[in-house]
């Protein structure tokens, strides 16, 4: 068998010039699709469990920053902790469940500045005379 050869041929390559159309584009009106908007589901947030031992700070904060506090505490400590905030003359809200009370204290609309101050009346009666002292 003969080996056969491959000519390569060359060949000329024509370049046509195509005249660009202008084309008048018309007003389209697009139709605009609605997105799916997608809403945040909020994660719950479990509020802490207190212990009885935690009422006491519980309570000073309400009594001194002067707003509402909300807490959840157990079935057994519910009485003994609403007793507490009974004495201590607060306003509250419980709100009991299954297996927890959630309570919400109020601070207190008055103002106990009053009661602190100190009001010293001097009264005749009770001045010495400077000859009674010793003399």
């Amino acid at each position: 068998m003969k080996k056969v050869k491959k000519k390569t041929v060359k060949v000329k390559k024509k370049t046509v010039k195509y005249k660009k159309k202008t084309v008048k584009k018309k007003a389209v009106k697009k139709k605009v699709k609605k997105k799916a908007v997608k809403k945040k589901v909020k994660k719950r947030r479990r509020k802490k469990k207190i212990l009885m031992e935690d009422i006491y700070v519980i309570l000073n904060k309400v009594q001194i920053n002067k707003k509402k506090v909300i807490f959840i505490t157990e079935l057994e400590d519910a009485p003994t902790i609403e007793n507490k905030i009974k004495d201590v003359e607060l306003r509250y809200k419980k709100v009991e469940m299954k297996t927890q009370v959630v309570f919400t204290v109020y601070p207190n609309d008055t103002d106990y500045e009053d009661d602190y101050v100190l009001r010293l009346e001097i009264l005749d009666d009770e001045i010495p005379d400077i000859d009674q002292i010793f003399g």
